[in-house]
């Protein structure tokens, strides 16, 4: 696997590509290092063709931002996406970009967490795929990919450096979670003594619901015996099954798509509070 120190190291080798594949496998020692590294690959695509200086810096702003209409991200939780994502997915694929001759790019994390059936749907958009259309796929286990799905796309091999784990921060969030189990609604009523410095600004709200999501998917691993960064996991989470985990995991990753948009950031916090304690009271009955 090629080494990668820094961004520019990447770019510097990913710019030697001359012909852009419609499908791309990224095999990679990290899914959370290669983020950004892979959507800059993204942009790349996406403003291969654009010559306007305007419209490519409009573009990169809202790639940044994640705001753009032509880049679709598929993240999947530890037990993969359902249906209806994929079906969403699927109807992206076969739509074109508003923009003319716009390229539209599709990524997904964790490949290898799909299910032979949604990986197969994918398959067959990958033996034909649409004009303008290129797809991004990410593994962290190579092996458990499909041939199939292998011999269709151009295999990337990348170690990318590993992302700084800030354990102060993933403390704050677990006593956050604990203060939701133990207290349940009452935890508004702690947000601004206790938590308040935790949810300063929108993209550190965002970057906390990041870290919230590790905790909840670490500690559902530790019910599979699948536990990858003992630093995430909660025990006071562990003590829940694993379906109650995968809907407050669900709960998690809808709000935090919400985080961006314009939206009151306390109001957000407190529907949070509300959904964890009502899927918790829903486990007891």
């Amino acid at each position: 696997m090629t080494k990668i120190a820094n961004l520019d190291d990447f770019r510097n080798i990913t710019s030697r590509i001359t012909s852009f594949s419609h499908a791309y496998l990224f095999n990679v020692n990290s899914l959370d290092s290669a983020y950004p590294y892979v959507k800059d690959f993204a942009k790349s695509l996406i403003l291969q063709e654009e010559n306007d200086d305007f419209i490519k810096e409009d573009i990169s702003y809202k790639i940044d931002n994640d705001e753009f209409d032509d880049l679709y991200i598929v993240n999947p939780d530890t037990i993969g996406i359902n249906n209806e994502e994929i079906t969403k997915l699927l109807s992206y694929m076969e739509t074109k970009s508003l923009r003319e001759n716009g390229r539209r790019v599709y990524i997904i994390y964790g490949f290898e967490r799909l299910s032979n059936v949604i990986s197969n749907k994918i398959l067959k958009f990958l033996e034909e795929p649409q004009e303008n259309i290129y797809g991004i796929l990410l593994t962290e286990n190579f092996e458990k990919i499909l041939p199939t799905i292998v011999s269709r796309c151009q295999i990337m091999n990348f170690t990318f450096p590993g992302k700084e784990v800030d354990v102060d921060k993933i403390n704050s969030m677990k006593e956050f979670l604990s203060t939701i189990i133990v207290n349940k609604n009452k935890t508004i009523a702690y947000e601004s003594d206790y938590f308040g410095d935790l949810f300063t600004n929108r993209m550190e709200f965002y970057n906390n619901f990041e870290i919230l999501e590790n905790i909840i998917s670490e500690s559902l691993n530790k019910l599979y015996n699948k536990v990858n960064r003992d630093v995430y996991v909660l025990d006071d989470l562990v003590n829940y099954s694993s379906i109650t985990l995968i809907n407050i995991l669900d709960i998690t990753n809808k709000l935090k798509c919400l985080i961006k948009n314009n939206i009151n950031l306390n109001l957000l916090l407190d529907r949070y509070i509300i959904e964890i304690t009502e899927e918790l009271e829903l486990c007891k009955k």
